[in-house]
Parts: structure tokens; C-alpha cells; sequence
């Protein structure tokens, strides 16, 4: 073929697509801002400390199991990945704690604490969440999208009330649980992706069956180590890595993009493709006449939330906390609303800890 690709973004989306364009006999070259690959999967290291700075859990292992097949490899070919026991602790605000754990059994027992049949309400959210995650797999997740049109399926058209695509997770959620705790647990998954349980589609439900069922799993190395195994595929397929170039501008000609021009130079190509935020990608690196979208679209648009993280350093053992620690404040819809609908900082903020070092020293 011959034709050269040039990828933007060294993160999971860019390493992914960047080994498949090579595969397909592309001659690919890869441009990263930062001084490390994997995007923000990446390490900080300081006074003896590592920390894996990007995300923290890693589920739905399958996913990344295909994607190896692409390239007749295996994952552990690259990484080394262990099951989490516990999945994770929820400390409740006013000092209950529960632990989630690969035992449904005592999952089960632990929503019934709460409300008198809870194992049977959790157990029949299970059932829908299982089926609705197939269906997303099978129907979905695999396939391309060019426009709205291939979304709306024979599946969807048929089943879509049953998916859950138009209704609200937080209303669906109490239509099987009604304490505060088992509502909690069902819906906290909403907040990594970065919006209010009461906005969310309930076809997000889904997640419960990622975590409870599908289990919660570790990286040997953190996340930053599932990244330099994709980086190590990449260039095992002969892909170009370049740190420390930041994309200034991407080159067009007429109506096509030619390349990049960086602060380490210009790199041409046949197809240029982004995996650096989209936002960035059209406000950024494109001439207006080329952008998709316009200034005043931007601005209209409600974009997920940031976060606020602290990196400890402690230099002593920590038992008191699992691998993965959730708080929740009582009245978690203030805490919400604090966010999404009035933004400010919540007086008594939900937050998460991950303790690394209960798995990987």
C-alpha cells in the first residue's frame, strides 16, 4: 500500500488505532504531546512514589482480549492482569461501610440488609442488566456508526422500551430498590461517566453487570502498564512513536487532510486521524472553514465534569482500605445537583480512593 496515516494522540484510542491502520499495511506514524505514551494513562514518579495518574479500573476484559485476536496475540502476551477481592468498599456517610464482592451470594445478603427482599430485587436488576449488556455487545458495540440511521437497528426499533433508551437510570433503579444504600451501589458508575443518575439513560444499567458480574480486574503495572503493552504492539508492527510533539496545526489541501505540523516539525500523510479530544481536534488544530461544528455549538454544549485529584504519597501502610474505596454522601442528589445543575463545589462531596498498593506494591 505504501500510504502513509499519521495519528494524533498517544492515549489508549491512538495506540488502538494506530496498530490496526499498521496492520492493514498503513506506514503510520504517531505524534504525543507528553513526554510518555498512553494519553493519561501515563506515570508520575516522585520522592520514591509512582502513580498511575490516568484511570483506576479495569473492566469489561473481554473488550481488551478481541482487540489482541485483531492481531492473532494475547493479552497476557503483553500484561499480566489479576482478579480484585473485594471489588471495592463503599463507606456510607455516618460511617457504615459494604464491600462488593465476587460472591454474588453474599452481594445478595448485603442488598437484603439493607431492605427487606433486596436479594431478589438485586438479583432481578441483575437478569436486565445481563441482558441488556448482550445486546449492546452483540447488537452495538462492534459494529460502525455514519449516521444516526445505522443506530435504530431491527433490535432497537423492537426492544428499545425493554433497553431502556428513552427512561432515566435513577427512576429505573426504583422501580427495583427503594433505600438509599442499594441505590447507591446500582448507580455510582454514573459518575465516571461524567453524569447525574437522574439524567442518564437507564440503559446504563449495564453496568452493574460489568462490575458484579463481569468482575473487577488489575493491571500488573497499573494502567500506564496496560498502555506501554499497547505501545510495545505498535511497534512490534513497525509504528512510528513520536514524544514530545505537540500538534500545532493539521495541513489540508482543499478539502483533505494532508498532515501535521508540530513543534518537532511537519508530517505528512495520506489520512490524518485524531484521538485527541474532539473539542480540542475542531477548535484547535482545524481552520474555521474546516471545523464540523461552530463556536456557538460549543459553548451550548453541557460537557462532563472534571475532577479534582490528590496524588498521597504515604509512607506507611494502609489496611484500613480496599484496592478501590467509594464514599457517598447521604443526600447524594445535593451533592449532584451541586455539579450539574447550580455548578459549585459540593459542601459534602462524594469521592473516590484508589489504594494501588493493596495489589501492587
Amino acid at each position: 500500500m505504501n500510504k502513509k496515516a499519521v495519528v494524533i494522540g498517544g492515549g489508549f484510542g491512538g495506540l488502538s488505532t494506530a496498530a490496526l491502520l499498521a496492520r492493514d499495511g498503513w506506514i503510520v506514524t504517531l505524534v504525543e504531546k507528553n513526554a510518555q505514551l498512553g494519553g493519561r494513562a501515563r506515570y508520575w514518579k516522585k520522592d520514591g512514589f509512582t502513580f498511575d495518574m490516568g484511570p483506576s479500573w479495569y473492566l469489561m476484559p473481554e473488550v481488551f482480549e478481541h482487540y489482541f485476536t485483531h492481531f492473532e496475540k494475547k493479552r497476557e502476551d503483553y500484561y499480566d492482569l489479576s482478579p480484585i477481592d473485594p471489588y471495592y468498599k463503599v463507606y456510607f456517610e455516618g460511617g457504615e461501610t459494604a464491600e462488593l464482592t465476587p460472591r454474588f451470594e453474599e452481594n445478595q445478603k448485603l442488598f437484603e440488609s439493607f431492605e427487606k427482599g433486596g436479594g431478589k430485587a438485586l438479583k432481578a436488576y441483575m437478569e436486565q442488566s445481563s441482558y441488556k449488556y448482550d445486546v449492546a455487545m452483540g447488537d452495538f458495540l462492534y459494529r460502525e456508526y455514519k449516521h444516526i440511521g445505522q443506530f435504530f437497528n431491527r433490535r432497537l426499533m423492537t426492544e428499545g422500551l425493554r433497553l431502556g433508551v428513552l427512561g432515566k437510570l435513577d427512576t429505573f433503579v426504583s422501580n427495583y430498590v427503594k433505600d438509599y444504600r442499594a441505590k447507591q451501589i446500582l448507580e455510582y458508575a454514573m459518575v465516571f461517566l461524567g453524569t447525574d443518575p437522574a439524567q442518564a439513560p437507564a440503559i446504563y444499567s449495564i453496568m452493574t453487570h460489568v462490575d458484579l458480574n463481569l468482575g473487577v480486574f488489575f493491571p500488573q503495572k497499573g494502567m500506564a502498564g496496560v498502555a506501554e503493552g499497547f505501545a510495545s504492539l505498535c511497534r512490534e508492527l513497525g509504528v512510528e512513536l513520536i514524544t514530545d510533539a505537540e500538534v500545532l496545526k493539521v495541513l489540508t489541501e482543499g478539502n483533505r487532510a494532508v498532515g501535521v505540523e508540530t513543534n518537532k516539525g511537519t508530517f505528512k500523510a495520506d489520512v490524518v486521524v485524531s484521538s485527541a479530544d474532539y473539542h480540542h481536534s475542531d477548535t484547535n488544530l482545524l481552520e474555521t472553514k474546516h471545523r464540523t461544528y461552530s463556536d456557538s455549538y460549543w459553548e451550548k454544549r453541557v460537557v462532563a465534569p472534571s475532577m479534582f485529584i490528590a496524588y498521597l504519597g504515604i509512607g506507611r501502610e494502609l489496611k484500613g482500605f480496599e484496592h478501590h474505596n467509594l464514599y457517598f454522601a447521604k443526600d447524594w442528589d445535593k451533592h449532584f445537583d451541586a455539579i450539574f445543575k447550580n455548578p459549585g463545589w459540593p459542601q459534602n462531596p462524594c469521592f473516590y480512593l484508589s489504594c494501588i498498593s493493596k495489589t501492587d506494591s
